[in-house]
Formats: structure tokens, C-alpha cells, sequence
């Protein structure tokens, strides 16, 4: 592997070769896995990503922006650490991604109470 220096002290390693990394891959046992594979799922199901390669690609950057602003927000109260700049940055980003996917959840018609259940329940369990 080739090293690079940066103007900082640290050593940055550059591979030869890329190695793709999916959220696939991701160990499901962890408590933050399974959020980000809730989030994920209900963005998905709200905007209906799953008509396009692509609306599934933003739904999938924009839980990833939504976990990272949340956890810049809470190391900001508990240790007083805040990047003004960084974190209007990565807002404006997610908005501009809400947007492509469309902010508002899209009403579903449902022909009666008991169909509505039953839809509920399917989702649950292709979530699990």
C-alpha cells in the first residue's frame, strides 16, 4: 500500500486496489445496525424508494446524514463540541436529499380500517 502525507502528522493509507464496503455487510447484532436498518426501511417505505436503484441510493445517504447530525448534536451538549459550519453543511445536504425524495410521507388509501391493519402488520414483519 502507498503512503501519502497530508500537511498534518498523520499517515494516510492509500490502497491499491478498491474495496467496496455495503451496508449489507454490517453486523446486524449491534443496536446501531438494526436503527440505521429501521430508519432506513421506513424512509424507504414513506418516499417508496423501492421504484429506483437510485431513490434507494439517497435513502440510504440521507439515514447516514440523519445518524451523523444526530450524534454531532449529542456530542455538542455533552462535551460543548460544535462545528457551526460543518453542521449547517450536512443539514442543508439532508434537506437537499428529503427533497429529491420528497419531504411530506405520501397519503396511502386504504379501503377500509381492517385493510389498513393488515397492510401495518405486513410492514412490521418484512422490517423484522
Amino acid at each position: 500500500m502507498a503512503k501519502m502525507r497530508q500537511n498534518s502528522t498523520k499517515e494516510v493509507v492509500i490502497r491499491k486496489t478498491f474495496v467496496p464496503r455495503l451496508w449489507e455487510e454490517i453486523d446486524g447484532r449491534y443496536a446501531i445496525a438494526k436503527e440505521i436498518r429501521r430508519r432506513y426501511q421506513t424512509l424507504k417505505q414513506d418516499t417508496g424508494s423501492s421504484k429506483s436503484q437510485q431513490r434507494d441510493m439517497l435513502c440510504q445517504r440521507a439515514v447516514f446524514m440523519g445518524v451523523c447530525l444526530e450524534t454531532m448534536e449529542v456530542e455538542a451538549v455533552r462535551t460543548g463540541n460544535y462545528d457551526a459550519g460543518v453542521y449547517t453543511q450536512m443539514s442543508n445536504a439532508l434537506l437537499g436529499l428529503l427533497k429529491a425524495l420528497g419531504l411530506d410521507r405520501p397519503n396511502r388509501s386504504a379501503e377500509d380500517f381492517q385493510t389498513y391493519l393488515a397492510e401495518r402488520i405486513v410492514r412490521r414483519i418484512d422490517a423484522t
